[in-house]
């Protein structure tokens, strides 16, 4: 790469720039660097007027930038597309390059400024620039989004439609998957209701990410246990086919989902503990010896017996209602233990997850009392709650 002349200056200032860890300098620093990305901006709008991409054989400004800034597709169009707009927004440019104005806040611009409205963006940009300048980026965002919604009503045309809500979930290496998308504001509002609601029982002192994953887990597995259309009134366990050797079963062997991932011997033992199981008995890795038709483990009856005998969730201080829960072994089946009600309990998913992981031992009495032996060694109970009797 030949080093550009003009630049030697702020290039032997930034080799040797040490930013200090202090909030003071640090504020300072990113808002240098917010500079220069709007003078680097506004020069990427005058390369692609002048197809300067071109010169090396790129197709387009997002091209050279994927290749040349050595980043996504995704930022490269971005990045240019800003550019492009903001040669026809100079006081928003302005503003930016000044410090008026934020990298986030410009991203707040762009993204509700498509071309159809640039020019009556521009014929406001005076006023609106100024008014954005006190707002922080999501202050921004609202009011840009008010903009562009009260562009759409003055608009004889029919507006192009709002792009669609989308969702990724890619396979990874390790098993595990990916989630990843984006969601129309009035989709994003109810997935947003619905992950509160679901947090509400989750411990605050865990991340935000980590709550908002299980919440995310809970609703779906609510929404697969309590489907209405489905046969009668009963639960609907089955939403997760495992195929495990018969040997692995009764030993505490791993088992395979049916696209063939890997699951954890505890994972299989909680999944395969309140479910409708489909027998498929395997030998070896291809050999099925039988398949049978689905047999409910935990009957309907026997459900609304455990939920009129246990109330919630039966780990000590846990409420989870019983649309929440499922129903735990004590001696799991593939061990030779009954499904009756003395060896089953109501356990929310989370903590009937965690009773399966190394280290937990429960017992249950003859009146219901639940007694749990952490990893630890340390000895908790829990009793149903009573049930009083009118006179």
């Amino acid at each position: 790469m030949v080093a550009a002349p003009e630049l030697a200056e702020l290039r032997n200032a930034v080799k040797h720039l040490e930013v200090p860890a202090d909030p003071l300098a640090l504020e300072e620093a990113i808002f240098l660097a917010d500079r220069l990305r709007a003078k680097i901006s506004v020069a990427l709008g005058e390369f692609d007027e002048a197809q300067g991409w071109s010169h090396d054989g790129s197709l387009s400004l997002t091209a050279w930038l994927a290749y040349h800034g050595r980043t996504s597709r995704r930022e490269a169009h971005r990045q240019a597309v800003a550019a492009q707009r903001l040669r026809g927004l100079p006081v928003t440019a302005a503003a930016w390059a000044d410090g008026g104005l934020s990298t986030g806040q410009v991203a707040a611009v762009m993204a509700n400024v498509p071309e159809r409205y640039l020019g009556l963006y521009a014929e406001q940009e005076p006023e609106l620039a100024g008014a954005l300048e006190d707002l922080q980026v999501h202050e921004t965002a609202a009011a840009m989004r008010s903009w562009r919604l009260h562009a759409e009503a003055l608009d004889d045309q029919e507006p192009p439609p709002e792009h669609p809500s989308e969702l990724h979930l890619s396979r990874t290496l390790d098993g595990r998957r990916e989630l990843s998308g984006h969601l129309r504001p009035e989709d994003a509002a109810a997935v947003e209701s619905a992950l509160a609601a679901a947090e509400a029982g989750i411990a605050e002192l865990r991340a935000a990410s980590e709550r908002r994953a299980e919440a995310l887990v809970g609703i779906c597995r609510y929404y697969l246990d309590n489907q209405a259309h489905r046969v009668s009134a009963g639960r609907n366990r089955p939403y997760v086919n495992i195929v495990v050797d018969l040997d692995d079963l009764v030993t505490g062997g791993p088992g395979c989902t049916g696209d063939g991932t890997w699951l954890r011997p505890e994972d299989v033992s909680w999944l395969t503990c309140d479910s409708e199981l489909h027998r498929v008995v395997t030998a070896g890795r291809s050999t099925v010896l039988d398949y049978g038709s689905a047999t409910r483990t935990i009957s309907q009856a026997l459900w609304s017996a455990l939920v009129v005998r246990d109330g919630h969730c039966r780990h000590p201080g846990c409420d989870r209602p019983p649309a929440w829960c499922e129903g735990h072994h004590i001696v799991h089946f593939s061990q030779g233990g009954p499904t009756c009600l003395s060896n089953i309990v109501l356990l929310c998913a989370r903590h009937h997850h965690l009773y399966h992981a190394k280290g937990w031992e429960l017992k249950l009495a003859e009146d219901a009392t639940l007694t749990l032996i952490t990893p630890q060694g340390e000895v908790l109970q829990s009793r149903p709650p009573p049930r009083w009797v009118g006179t």
